[in-house]
């Protein structure tokens, strides 16, 4: 079968590209190694009285684009801020924490911590803390009156820890995860989500009080840079390269057989070749670029190919239960069930290439990444990852001979949060075919 030709131009000279051009180079330090907005934004949380006298206020910096937003946080962040008290009248207290919690939340009744780190304010066993108002103190021991002024800071890791097994000698096994991101999928219903939690403590019977403060939190991870020739058609907004002109820019796939019959009466075969841009490894919110090739010895199937025939999508498979190792107890099983959701479906366009093979009908196509797409992660009993999948071939008339269930070809990738330095990815998409 001939090279698929290109996306549309198959060689450099014809891309109109200017390879004498060189690159910048690009600092790795910390203010530019990580496109992420600046940590500037405070936010405030209270507890009020039944009157709406607040008491308690927590302050908190990060990264999210208003005060009234959630708060974001970054991998390798630190969260910080201030946790104020203000008594006008003594008052009983006998602890006060602040506990920063990551939960996973299943079917909403299923509830695990995957982290958790403390912080202790204040103890009434400790030396009474000095109020912002001398005049106010308190020598009372486990009392309270006054405004008071605590700092906290907890700094994220990368990830976790987390007992896993008991083997037969007693010993305790772990296992690593990376931190998850926060996200909540409706459709699967899992919740990830992170939280503040100011426990004040009255001791005795009395109810304590507690304030949550939930925030989101994102994992950094980028892709590798593509090839110079696709950097090059980024930075100067020209078109890129295809398979046949830069072959290590794109994964070309053994042609696929599909078989079938048109107008129920011809039998027809139909080889198709797809091509995905490298590396496989996509930051939300962009686009992915694609080639298909589709060669038949029967001109009237090719012709009635369009850009609908095509149905490739990205899939999010997604796992409960845990993996084939035994759990604390070895007379338990692992159960596993897998959920696969559609997340994003490639368009597709004709282009005439300028060199067409023989008996071939040649598309271009893009998918673009869902900006709100959680990069895949794995932690205690869940888990989900993405791949590509290329389902069916579809025409006016055509009926395929064995219909099947299963994708004709799928493929793993990696969806990630941050933009590798350089160029960002551009759609090459016709206007009218950018129809949602």
């Amino acid at each position: 079968m001939a090279s698929p030709p290109s996306y549309p131009l198959g060689s450099v000279a014809a891309s109109q590209l200017d390879v004498s051009q060189t690159l910048p180079d690009y600092a790795r330090t910390v203010s530019s190694e990580w496109d992420v907005p600046a940590a500037d934004q405070l936010h405030h949380f209270h507890l009020a009285r039944k009157t709406g006298e607040r008491w308690l206020t927590l302050t908190m910096t990060s990264r999210a684009a208003t005060a009234e937003a959630t708060p974001l946080f970054f991998q390798g962040g630190n969260v910080t801020g201030s946790l104020k008290l203000h008594l006008e009248k003594e008052e009983l207290v006998d602890e006060i924490s602040i506990d920063l919690y990551g939960r996973l939340t299943i079917f909403s009744h299923s509830t695990s911590n995957f982290l958790r780190m403390a912080q202790n304010t204040y103890s009434a066993a400790d030396k009474p803390p000095e109020s912002l108002e001398p005049s106010l103190t308190t020598a009372k021991r486990g009392r309270l009156k006054g405004r008071y002024d605590w700092p906290y800071s907890f700094r994220l890791p990368k990830g976790v820890s987390i007992l896993s097994s008991i083997t037969p000698d007693g010993e305790s096994e772990r296992k690593s995860y990376r931190l998850p991101p926060s996200f909540r999928d409706e459709q699967s219903n899992v919740d990830v989500q992170y939280s503040l939690v100011v426990r004040v403590n009255r001791g005795g019977f009395r109810k304590a009080n507690k304030l949550v403060v939930p925030f989101d939190y994102v994992p950094l991870a980028r892709p590798s840079p593509p090839t110079i020739l696709r950097q090059l058609a980024y930075q100067q907004d020209a078109e890129i390269v295809g398979p046949e002109g830069d072959p290590e820019g794109w994964k070309s796939f053994d042609p696929i057989k599909i078989e079938g019959v048109l107008f129920k009466k011809v039998p027809v075969k139909a080889l198709c070749r797809l091509s995905v841009a490298r590396p496989l490894t996509y930051t939300r919110g962009t686009p992915i670029h694609l080639m298909m090739c589709i060669s038949s010895d029967n001109e009237q199937l090719l012709d009635l190919l369009t850009p609908q025939s095509i149905y490739l999508v990205v899939v999010q498979r997604t796992t409960f239960g845990d993996d084939n190792r035994p759990l604390f107890s070895r007379r338990l099983s692992a159960q596993i069930t897998v959920k696969s959701q559609i997340r994003a479906t490639a368009k597709w366009w004709k282009f005439s290439s300028s060199n067409p093979a023989p008996s071939t009908r040649a598309f271009a196509g893009e998918l673009l990444v869902p900006a709100d797409l959680p990069p895949a992660c794995q932690i205690l009993h869940y888990g989900h990852e993405y791949e590509f999948a290329f389902t069916s071939l579809s025409a006016v008339g055509f009926t395929p001979t064995a219909p099947s269930k299963n994708a004709f070809l799928t493929e793993p990738i990696n969806i990630v949060t941050a933009f590798s330095q350089g160029a960002r990815p551009r759609s090459y998409i016709p206007p009218e075919y950018n129809i949602s």
